[in-house]
């Protein structure tokens, strides 16, 4: 069962929502986790990057990076075809992955059972805010802020 501190500020089919966006998050990211290990063990490189900025002329700026280590492998300047004409050549093979197309689709969404779908964005919204810090989700689930924090992580 969860690690529970004090009463939550909401009970009901609201809490419930919350912790089951927490806990499919979870399952997410450990799914996610390992589709990525099972990419590099058959060989795969895993990268970032993309448009960076604009320069002036108008023309953006970009880059690829290892997603392990956050070297560059290249940085240039574009348009998103010249990206994916420098991702194609460098990767001829089709062997890269980027981080951003790497992700679990078999989990089903969760149901906002009792709770109003523009609400049930509301707080998915509210879980994904840099500004929602683990605190506040854990007052008004009754969590322990380390067990949100495990929760809300990204692997």
């Amino acid at each position: 069962m969860t690690d529970t501190t004090s009463r939550p500020l909401i009970t009901g089919p609201v809490q419930q929502y919350i912790e089951a966006l927490l806990r499919q998050r979870r399952a997410d990211e450990q799914a996610r986790t390992e589709r990525i290990e099972e990419l590099e063990k058959a060989g795969h490189r895993i990268v970032g990057g993309g448009q960076t900025g604009r320069q002036e002329d108008g023309q953006a700026t970009w880059d690829i990076t290892d997603w392990r280590t956050g070297e560059t492998i290249l940085e240039g300047v574009g348009d998103y075809d010249a990206y994916g004409a420098a991702g194609r050549r460098l990767d001829p093979d089709g062997m890269w992955f980027h981080i951003d197309n790497i992700y679990n689709m078999d989990t089903p969404q969760v149901d906002p059972k009792g709770v109003p779908a523009s609400l049930a964005d509301a707080l998915q919204d509210w879980l994904g805010w840099a500004n929602t810090s683990d605190e506040d989700v854990a007052a008004v689930v009754g969590w322990s802020v380390e067990e949100v924090a495990r929760h809300r992580e990204e692997d």
